[in-house]
């Protein structure tokens, strides 16, 4: 993984937001701290209009929320562990612990669609989903994304 576009800065432990807004919320927040988007009101909404086509919530407790608003400057992923499940109306109806959520430049469609298939590729890694679920260690968390 480019360290341009991922970096242990990028992991949220504990959050405890409430809803999947509130979720919303903290990542459009920490993605515009970190300096990948001009605007947190912006990426929150190209997040909430994005789910509103349908959901990105995977299965096994993990989502894959993204936004590619005109306020995003280059292209992150950032994992955000919650401290208890939310409802996502998930694939596998099935609540979120994790979300693993990319910022994507308008411009960048391709590599979002690219890095999307090889993160949904890689959920379906037993091993992965593991470390992604259960481990609080950011070193190892950002060596597992990094495999991606």
């Amino acid at each position: 993984m480019d360290a341009n576009v991922f970096s242990k800065a990028n992991i949220l432990f504990d959050h405890d937001s409430q809803t999947q807004e509130e979720a919303f919320h903290a990542i459009a927040g920490h993605v515009n701290k970190l300096g990948y988007a001009d605007s947190v009101d912006s990426f929150f909404a190209g997040l909430m209009n994005r789910e509103k086509e349908t959901t990105t919530g995977f299965k096994n407790g993990i989502a894959i929320p993204h936004s590619n608003d005109a306020s995003v400057k280059r292209p992150g992923l950032f994992v955000i562990k919650f401290d208890h499940q939310i409802e996502w109306n998930a694939l596998d109806k099935k609540p979120v612990q994790v979300a693993i959520a990319l910022s994507i430049p308008q411009e960048g469609s391709k590599e979002h669609l690219r890095l999307l298939s090889e993160i949904a590729r890689k959920l379906m890694d037993e091993d992965f989903t593991k470390i992604i679920l259960e481990n609080d260690d950011p070193d190892i968390l950002a060596q597992a994304i990094n495999e991606i």
